[in-house]
């Protein structure tokens, strides 16, 4: 009985992380109050009403198309044809927003920039600051370590618990590594980037760093509206090696079964995508099957959610 108990607990908890993480597509979400974002004749973007009529104050930069009524639009002035003109036309209009004090997403600058574009596969149409993705609704694109080994016969996660002083999320539990893929990184370079400077993985280990596959969800909150794509990896490490952080986004590394991983999950102490990543590990090392999980089809989905389709249909389904 305790067992099913906690099982009902667990599959509960799997809902509302997957309806968390994909707010926007929920009911009671704001979708009707966004105006489409274009470059060079695309769309890449989905603004939120609220930050459109800051937008619209910059006619140098900016351009709309339509009408309330048939739906208006916004692009970058045609004038500005490459991506390094539309990079420093964008950072302008961003730099005096922030100087204003406009926006609260702001308040966490980066300066690191995320190339913009129609899919993954396509070039950069231009890049712009990591904290104002939010505004233009951009997709984003990270990586997700998953470190983990066996110890005395059981699987073992090695679980970071974020820096207090982080700007997103702080103090809850992430996986052993992660981090947004700033512009000109390749996603593996930029995993093994934050291994080292997350976890002081040594050279000779990231032969064991394999690549899983992906994750995505589209949420909005105060900041914004994110939809997101996360590159997933395992590491699988000898039991003898115990990671240290190096950059200080990290307070402490804790070595835990995948049962306390869950109850983690269950009293939602992880970061909500992080935990969407452990979600897709257990899926794929059979943890989670039909036999134990009624939701199963409904999890892959909402973890799954067509980005690179998104801005060309209009639909996420």
């Amino acid at each position: 009985m305790a067992a099913g108990a906690v099982l009902g607990k667990f599959s509960r908890a799997l809902l509302k992380l997957t309806d968390t993480c994909n707010s926007f597509t929920v009911s009671g979400s704001s979708q009707s109050e966004y105006h489409p974002f274009c470059v060079g004749g695309s769309q890449v973007g989905l603004i939120p009403r609220n930050v459109w009529k800051h937008l619209i104050d910059y006619p140098d930069v900016f351009t709309v198309s339509g009408s309330e009524e048939s739906g208006s639009s916004l692009a970058i002035k045609d004038i500005y044809k490459t991506v390094n003109e539309r990079t420093d036309a964008v950072a302008t209009v961003l730099a005096d927003l922030r100087q204003k004090d406009v926006f609260v997403c702001l308040k966490g600058w980066r300066d690191e920039l995320y190339d913009v574009r129609t899919t993954f596969a396509e070039a950069p149409l231009l890049a712009i600051e990591r904290s104002s993705t939010g505004l233009f609704g951009t997709v984003q694109y990270g990586v997700h370590i998953n470190g983990y080994c066996r110890k005395n016969d059981q699987l073992m996660m090695w679980i970071a618990r974020r820096s207090k002083t982080k700007q997103t999320y702080p103090g809850l539990l992430d996986n052993m590594c992660a981090g947004g893929l700033s512009s000109g990184l390749g996603v593996r370079e930029c995993a093994i980037k934050e291994c080292e400077e997350e976890a002081s993985v040594p050279m000779e280990l990231f032969s064991g760093l394999n690549q899983t596959g992906c994750i995505s969800y589209i949420y909005e909150d105060e900041r914004g509206f994110f939809p997101e794509c996360e590159y997933t990896f395992d590491m699988l490490l000898p039991d003898t090696f115990t990671p240290v952080n190096s950059d200080g986004e990290v307070s402490h590394f804790e070595l835990m079964s995948m049962e306390k991983v869950k109850e983690m999950i269950i009293g939602e102490e992880f970061k909500p995508n992080s935990a969407l990543v452990i979600v897709d590990f257990l899926i794929r090392h059979g943890l989670i099957t039909t036999d134990n999980e009624p939701n199963l089809c409904h999890l892959i989905e909402m973890m799954h959610v067509p980005l690179q389709k998104f801005y060309k249909t209009g639909s996420v389904f």
